[in-house]
Order: C-alpha cells, then structure tokens, then sequence
C-alpha cells in the first residue's frame, strides 16, 4: 500500500483490503468508539452468561435446602384422633399475656381432648379442605368419639401449655404411627429446631452450588469441589451468625406487624404489610451476606469476594422483600402451612442472590476475555486477579481442554493497575494476537487472542 509518485494517491491491492488484519483493526475500532461490532462474534452461546449461570443455580440451592428442612418442618403442629372430651364450658385459662403470643389471646367455645392433649377451641375455628373453601365448623356438630385433625398454634412456658386451634379437618385420612406418635411438644420443638438453622441450611446450600458453579462450567471438578465445598462451610457457618443478626432485625418488625395485623382484623392491613416486608427484606439480606463468598475465598480472589458479598446482600434483600407477596398474596393467608410459598420464596431468594452476583460482577468488572471461538464460545471469563494462568492443566485459571495444540502452561496474564499484559510460557505452540505470533505483549480493548484452536476478545471497561 504505498501511495502513486506521479499523483500522490493511495491505492490498496485486493489482497491487501481481504487481509484478515484489516477486520481485526475494524472491529478494534468500532469497539473503541463504543460500537457494537466487536460483540457480535458467531456462535455465541447466551447460556453463558454468568447472571443466568449464578440465578439458576442459586435457585437450585435454595430448592436444594427447602426439600431437606421441609418434611420435618410444621408452620402449625397437627394433632388427629377420637375426640376423647369435648367440654363446651370450659374457659381459656388466665395467664400472663407477656409471655403468650397475641394469636392464642383468643374468646374460645370450650376445649377437645385429642391423644391426651387438651386443645382450646376459638370461637372463629374453620374447617380445612382441599378445595381452598373454609367454612366456619359447626360446634353442634361435633361429639365425643369423632375423629377429627387439628392444626393448632401451640406454646409453652414455666406456667403454661397451650393450644388453640386454627383449623379442623373433618374426617381426616389414616396418619401413619410414626407421625401420629407425635406430641404436639414434640412437633413443636422440631420445627423451632429447623427455624434456628433455616437461615444456616439456605445460605450453605446457595453457597455449595454457586461456588461450584463455574468450575462445573468450565469442566474444572478440582476448582467445583474445593470451591464448592468452601461454599458450603461458609454459607453454613456463616448463616449461623448471620440469622442471629437477622433475628434481631426481624423480631421487633414482625411483632409490630402482628400487632397492627390483629387491630386491622384478619386481613393484614397496608402499614403492617409494609413493615412485614421491611423487616424479612433486613432479615434475608443479612442472610446473603454469607452466600456468595466462597469462590472468591477459594480462589483468594479479593475482587470475587467483594462482588458476592455486594451480590449476596442485594439479592437476599430483594428475595426477601418478594417472599411476603408471594406468600399473602398469590398464595393466600388462609392455609394451615406456608411450604408452596415457602419453595417459591427460598427459590426467588436463590436465585435473587446468585443473579445479583452475576450483576455485579457485570456492572463491577474491570477487564476480561471473552471466548469467541471454542467449546465455550460466549463465556466471559474475568481477569479476576494480578496472575492468571491460561493451558491445558486443569489447574490453569483459564483451563483449555481437548485441544492437543495448547500446551500445559501456555500463557500467563498479569494486570497490574488498568495494564494487562499476556506473555507465551514456551515457544513451540504459538501465542497469537491479532493473528500474530508474539512472546510479551500488552493487551488493549478489541484485540483478539488466539490459544490453539480457542480464539478471545480481551475487553475492558473504559477509564
């Protein structure tokens, strides 16, 4: 391309204008200028993409974590069996309304003895069925010798063993003898159990798939285990500490939204609903705090810790703020057990907590590679520390598997400040960038690098 001595003009062989260098530099260019042709490589896979990777296995986890606290898991104990007394003139005992909680300070007809329990019967009991439908029960109706199901709200103290019914399932199916053993105690002391680890089994469970995530991704079982099981650890015991800090931002909120529940009547009212809400968003996005740390702990990775400590909160704060429409809303108020509302909402906190990390990462990140060309075509992979190494070594940071032309230790990228440079660790598979074989070079935004038969496009965030 050199310029005509008689007229001065530039002129440009075919050759030279098809020269795969000139859609290099173009696309360099464009991406310069902040236009999108740089990104729109074939053969992109959007599956890739970190947000959606972390959202649905954090909703895997959270599922993961509801499937094993639920079975043994009672929102209100249910007692059957024949009614052994029905005394319609006995009265709710007095007791000191400090230590009672204001659903069981109700007018009641009498009380049932039920296996040896005797439980209070208010004056607004319904029955349960199936169907949604719950008439008010007929106390006329009921005799000494009926079988029946109760599900009751049920508290004890020094003083004091209580139970008032909430619903009455006429003609209940057979119980098994296991379940049906079960003293209300029992089943009560169970649930409160599961309800001081909720927090712990959640956040561990997240925490497990969404650091073995992108080692699975990337088909790195070592990195999927180590960190997966850091995941877990944290989560676990992070959880613990963590729930006791959400139980202190939740309790007050949620009694105080009890309380403006019971003066408004038996629809939650407006400021209630909204202090309930504050008080389970406060209390799940302390919760988060633990979900999202084990990768960047696994992977001593400061930059990966900060972005699942900001996702974790965020997501679980907006899990959190989800969870209680879900439940009153969709779902209805009027049931004996929460556990549907339950699954959506533990999944909405999945996969809030492992999409917001994605998001951040996104939004946060400073500079990465993107695989255009390969077996992972479309995954970003983030220059998330000062040395990462690139090769066939299962250990490398960037692992590029099944391609005989990539050697163990091919090449390492070191970032220092806003510079990243990518450097070959041998001679005899070359390093290509922008289709030129190089030894040391200094990445810039658009360049295109090719390792074997895996081709990226190194990006970074404009200063």
């Amino acid at each position: 391309m050199n310029p005509d001595p008689k007229d001065g003009v530039i002129r440009i062989s075919k050759e030279e204008a098809l020269d795969p260098h000139v859609d290099d530099m173009l696309k360099r260019q464009l991406s310069l200028r902040g236009e999108p042709g740089v990104m729109r490589e074939r053969g992109r896979k959007w599956y890739y993409q970190n947000w959606l990777i972390f959202s649905l296995v954090g909703m895997l986890g959270a599922v993961g974590a509801w499937a094993i606290l639920e079975p043994s898991f009672d929102d209100m104990p249910y007692i059957q069996g024949a009614i052994t007394k029905f005394d319609t003139e006995d009265k709710f005992p007095e007791l000191d309304l400090k230590e009672v909680p204001p659903e069981l300070d109700v007018a009641v007809v009498g009380s049932v003895t039920i296996n040896e329990q005797k439980i209070y019967l208010p004056r607004g009991l319904k029955e349960y069925h199936d169907d949604g439908k719950h008439p008010r029960v007929d106390f006329s109706t009921l005799r000494e010798g009926d079988v029946v199901g109760l599900y009751v709200e049920y508290e004890s103290g020094q003083d004091f063993d209580l139970a008032v019914a909430q619903f009455l399932v006429p003609n209940p199916p057979p119980q098994p003898a296991k379940k049906a053993s079960k003293t209300l105690e029992q089943m009560s002391s169970r649930s409160h159990a599961i309800g001081l680890v909720l927090f712990s089994v959640v956040a561990g469970m997240i925490g497990l798939l969404l650091g073995a995530a992108d080692g699975l991704v990337c088909r790195l079982p070592r990195r999927a285990i180590i960190c997966g099981l850091v995941g877990l650890v944290v989560g676990l015991v992070g959880g613990l500490i963590t729930s006791v800090l959400a139980n202190i931002a939740y309790a007050p909120l949620n009694a105080l939204a009890t309380k403006h529940w019971g003066d408004s009547g038996s629809v939650m009212g407006t400021f209630a609903f909204g202090i309930q809400l504050i008080g389970r968003g406060l209390s799940w996005g302390l919760a988060g705090v633990a979900m999202g740390l084990g990768q960047g702990i696994a992977l001593r990775s400061t930059r990966l810790l900060l972005y699942g400590l900001i996702g974790g909160v965020v997501g679980g704060l907006l899990g959190g703020l989800l969870f209680d429409p879900i439940d009153l809303i969709l779902l209805g108020s009027d049931k004996p057990s929460a556990h549907w509302s339950r699954l959506i909402g533990f999944a909405v906190i999945g996969g809030s907590v492992g999409g917001m990390i994605g998001v951040v990462e996104l939004l946060a990140r400073d500079a990465w590679l993107r695989m255009t060309k390969g077996p992972l075509a479309g995954k970003e992979f983030l220059i998330f520390k000062e040395v990462m190494n690139i090769g066939a070594s299962p250990r490398s940071d960037i692992y590029l598997f099944n391609d005989p032309m990539v050697a163990e230790n091919h090449a390492v990228i070191r970032a220092t400040g806003e510079t990243c440079e990518i450097e070959a660790r041998q001679t005899q598979l070359p390093l290509l960038i922008n289709d030129r074989a190089v030894t040391r070079a200094r990445l810039r935004h658009g360049d295109s690098v090719t390792i074997g038969r895996t081709v990226f496009v190194f990006q970074q965030r404009k200063s």
